[in-house]
C-alpha cells in the first residue's frame, strides 16, 4: 500500500514550544518543539522511555509541562485558564491510550454519551444519535448495549476511539493504541485510524507499527532521551535517517515490523 497524501492546510493545529518535563531528577522532555498542521498525520517513534507518551500527556495537560507553551488551534493551553476552561479546551483534543480506559460499569453507549452531555452540553438525544453514528463508523453498531468486559481488546479500543471522537475534537492523540492487542486484532484498529486520517483528522500517533506509519503518516518524529533527534517526511526519514540514534532505532524497528 502506498502512502496516500492527505489534504493538509497551512493552518497550524498543534504547536509545542520548548516543552520541558521532569519527574524528580529524571528529565522526560528537554526543550521539545514541534508543530502539526490541520489535516496532518504525525508519527512519533523512539525507544521505551524516550518521552513520546509524556509529550502527548503534556499536549492535553493531563500532565502539565514544567515550562514551555502548548497552543491548539491558535489558543493557549495552560493551568492559568482555570480548571473549567481547561477541561473545555482539553475536550478539543481526543486521547486514545494503550489500555482502553473505558468505564467498566457503563455500557458501550453510556461510555460514549456521558462526556458530550457533561462537557459539551449535548442533550441525551443528541449525544445518543452521535454515538450511534460513531459506533457504525468503527463497525460496532451492534454492540451498544454490551459492557466492555464482553468485548475483545480490538473492539474495546475501537469503542475508545469512538468515545474520543464523540467530543468532536480538533486533534486526536494516539498513545501506542495497538500495543496491548493480540496481533490478529491490530489491523481492525489501524483500519479505523486509516479512515480517520482519510477524513482529514489531525493526528499525532505514538506507534511501533512502521507499515502504518509508512502508509498514513505525512511526517515522522524520532525521540531519544527526551529530545527530538530527527523529523521530516516519513518516506525520507525511513529511507535515509540522518542521526545515529535514528539510524540504530529504525534499523532495529524495521527489522521486526
Amino acid at each position: 500500500m502506498t502512502h496516500v497524501p492527505h489534504h493538509v492546510e497551512e493552518r497550524l493545529m498543534v504547536q509545542a514550544i520548548n516543552l520541558k518535563k521532569t519527574y524528580g531528577t529524571y528529565v522526560a522532555l528537554e526543550d521539545v518543539s514541534l508543530s502539526v498542521r490541520k489535516g496532518e498525520v504525525l508519527a512519533i517513534v523512539g525507544g521505551s522511555g524516550s518521552g513520546k507518551s509524556t509529550l502527548l500527556r503534556c499536549l492535553n495537560f493531563l500532565d502539565p509541562p514544567d515550562s514551555g507553551e502548548v497552543i491548539v488551534d491558535g489558543r493557549q493551553m495552560g493551568a492559568a485558564l482555570g480548571e473549567r476552561a481547561l477541561r473545555r479546551r482539553r475536550a478539543d483534543i481526543g486521547m486514545v491510550f494503550q489500555q482502553f480506559n473505558l468505564f467498566p460499569h457503563f455500557t458501550v453507549l453510556q461510555n460514549l454519551i456521558e462526556a458530550p452531555m457533561a462537557v459539551r452540553g449535548l442533550s441525551r438525544k443528541e449525544a445518543t444519535a452521535r454515538a450511534r453514528d460513531l459506533l457504525a463508523q468503527v463497525g460496532l453498531a451492534d454492540k451498544e448495549a454490551r459492557f466492555p468486559s464482553e468485548l475483545s481488546g480490538g473492539q474495546q479500543q475501537r469503542v475508545a476511539i469512538a468515545r474520543a471522537l464523540a467530543m468532536e475534537p480538533q486533534v486526536m492523540l494516539f498513545d501506542e493504541p495497538t500495543s496491548a492487542l493480540d496481533p490478529e486484532l491490530v489491523e481492525e484498529v489501524l483500519n479505523v485510524m486509516r479512515n480517520l486520517a482519510a477524513q482529514g483528522m489531525t493526528m499525532l500517533v505514538v506507534t511501533h507499527e512502521m507499515q502504518f506509519a509508512r502508509d498514513v503518516a505525512d511526517r515522522i518524529v524520532v525521540f531519544d532521551q527526551g529530545r527530538i533527534v530527527e523529523q521530516g517526511p516519513t518516506a525520507e526519514v525511513l529511507r535515509n535517517p540522518q542521526h545515529p540514534r535514528s539510524q540504530a532505532f529504525l534499523k532495529r524497528l524495521l527489522r521486526t515490523s
